[in-house]
């Protein structure tokens, strides 16, 4: 008897015409990646980073709470307790992972291969969001440990492991144009890191956690339920304003139902054969192991009771304020430079910014204007990591598809080895605050750490960093990917016109079709403002003609305006 193919989501709601993409274009256009890649993606972005941002935070005050001053032996004992528990949780992260890269492996839809499952899986992050800092203090006593730790692991297995799976995959999908998978990066990059770090970084951390969340620990409940409810549109607008292109073509070359029916072993074998992946890869194992180490609070407690935040509140707004304002910075410059100098040789520079800026902090953690110097340095060398450096990355996808055929974006193969790496993270994950509340920190309103606690903090806020640039410094220069993204661009081009050609179709070149799509928006366009223009002379009782006579003269007269201006810059060069 032959075994039946598992075939999930080919039916239902995701067979529905309704849950079309909403982008029917070739290339991307501004609307897609405006609602699609900017906006959408603020929704999840929102309830995943500000969990991350909150949740050590909110866990060593809950034990504050529960046990005060005078039980240290108990903190200390929670101390360990939250090790093992962030170890479970990533542990089972390493499995569900697996998972979801099974379940995208058995999708067959005509909506993509990520998209669907982002979709259900964001409505369960967003409820995880909804409950997680629900009855704190001794509203549930002992038992209240049970219900917090739950949901903790739910969110970093349920709650995170796909949002991270196709924030990191998206981009690759959905064009092969190298340029427009930077723009698409580096814009998503602005809905993650500028936006969200502007709200979450200098709003909530340096005014809402230490002039609210701090002296009202109902707060966390009350800020996680508006975001929770604000995510639910943002997610159906990503959803419905994003499409797997790459995914599209894939299925034409090798039909729907084969797309993504790769032997395991094959997939193994083209990534690890592939050193622009592996070295990639190695460095952001390297960078998850700070990240999971280090978690939201090394920044929080580092500022209060190195930098004298506990006494001037102020301080966080301040250090913020000045260290921070290169992320915005970033993104005006960020995307212009690369495109000049190289994404690779960007961040290198950038990452030597950032080992200077942290030998520099951590020979003077105490020091006001020094620790503010190399907090600038360190953010502007972050600027390449936090706008531009995944595409590399996405480029990388692309190479290994040039030379083994297989796109490789969510399944097992990848998820193999994303899962080993978040089994390395495993005895990472929670170790801040694991170690500190070890040390005897209590998380309690005017009681002051040790001279021990605040020696940690400063090496947990540096020593981390000087490790990391490290390795982007010795590795980084290996990958020269970008330099032959040209050629590999223009063989996946070829073979997608041999498919369409032994498909029995018409193959158009892709600057031909691309400006029939622009044809064919501006005549779309001409008619819906002709159509809006009539009914507005009707309700107004106007003439259409005169009416219309004025718009076409006014944009004329803009017409004649930009070509003066463009031939006044023109004299000036010349």
């Amino acid at each position: 008897m032959a075994k039946r193919e598992i075939s999930l989501l080919s039916k239902g709601l995701f067979n529905k015409s309704f849950m079309d993409s909403k982008v029917t274009t070739k290339s991307v256009t501004k609307k897609e990646l405006v609602l699609g890649h900017l906006v959408g993606p603020l929704g999840l972005v929102f309830v995943v980073n500000t969990i991350a941002a909150l949740v050590e935070k909110f866990f060593t005050q809950q034990t504050g709470a529960m046990y005060g001053v005078n039980n240290v032996a108990m903190i200390q004992q929670m101390g360990g307790t939250y090790e093992i528990i962030m170890t479970v949780a990533k542990i089972l992260a390493v499995g569900m992972g697996l998972l979801n890269s099974w379940l995208i492996s058995k999708t067959h839809t005509r909506h993509g291969r990520l998209r669907p499952w982002y979709l259900i899986f964001g409505f369960v992050t967003i409820a995880i969001g909804f409950l997680i800092f629900l009855f704190p203090g001794n509203t549930l006593g002992s038992s209240y440990w049970f219900y917090f730790f739950t949901l903790l692991i739910c969110y970093h297995t349920i709650g995170s492991s796909y949002f991270y799976l196709f924030r990191d995959s998206i981009v690759s999908l959905v064009t092969r144009d190298p340029s427009e998978k930077t723009r698409l990066a580096f814009v998503r990059k602005l809905s993650w890191t500028l936006i969200s770090g502007i709200i979450i970084g200098m709003i909530i951390n340096s005014v809402v956690l230490p002039m609210w969340l701090e002296h009202d620990i109902n707060g966390y409940a009350v800020l996680m339920i508006g975001l929770s409810v604000v995510a639910i549109p943002l997610l159906l607008m990503e959803y419905f304003y994003t499409k797997e292109r790459v995914i599209d073509d894939v299925a034409l070359e090798n039909g729907l139902e084969n797309e993504n029916k790769i032997p395991l072993r094959s997939q193994i074998k083209a990534l690890l054969t592939n050193k622009y992946f592996v070295i990639l890869f190695v460095l952001m194992t390297i960078g998850g192991i700070v990240d999971n180490f280090k978690g939201g609070n090394v920044q929080y407690f580092y500022i209060k009771y190195l930098l004298g935040g506990n006494e001037n509140w102020g301080m966080f707004s301040i250090y913020q304020i000045i260290t921070g304002t290169p992320v915005g910075i970033g993104a005006i410059i960020a995307y212009p430079i690369a495109k000049k100098v190289g994404i690779k040789n960007m961040t290198v520079a950038g990452y030597a910014l950032v080992l200077v800026g942290s030998i520099m902090g951590i020979l003077a953690p105490a020091n006001v204007p020094i620790a503010m110097v190399a907090g600038l340095f360190r953010n502007i060398g972050m600027i390449p990591n936090s706008y531009i450096f995944i595409t590399l990355l996405f480029f990388a996808y692309d190479s290994i598809e040039y030379k083994s055929g297989f796109r490789l974006e969510g399944l097992l193969g990848i998820a193999i080895l994303f899962a080993l790496q978040t089994a390395i993270y495993a005895p990472f994950a929670g170790g801040y605050e694991s170690a500190i509340l070890k040390l005897g920190f209590v998380d309690v309103e005017g009681v002051l750490p040790a001279a021990g606690v605040t020696s940690f903090m400063t090496l947990a806020f540096y020593l981390f960093d000087i490790i990391l640039a490290a390795a982007y410094l010795i590795l980084l220069p290996l990958v020269d990917v970008e330099k032959k993204m040209p050629m590999i661009n223009q063989e996946l081009q070829r073979r997608k016109k041999d498919a369409v050609i032994a498909s029995g179709g018409t193959w158009i070149e892709p600057e031909e079709q691309e400006r029939m799509e622009k044809e064919a928006a501006e005549l779309e366009r001409e008619e819906n403002r002709i159509a809006d223009l009539k009914a507005h002379c009707t309700h107004k009782h106007l003439d259409f003609d005169t009416e219309n006579a004025k718009y076409i003269a006014s944009q004329e007269e803009k017409r004649r305006k930009q070509e003066a201006k463009a031939e006044k810059k023109k004299l000036r060069k010349a």
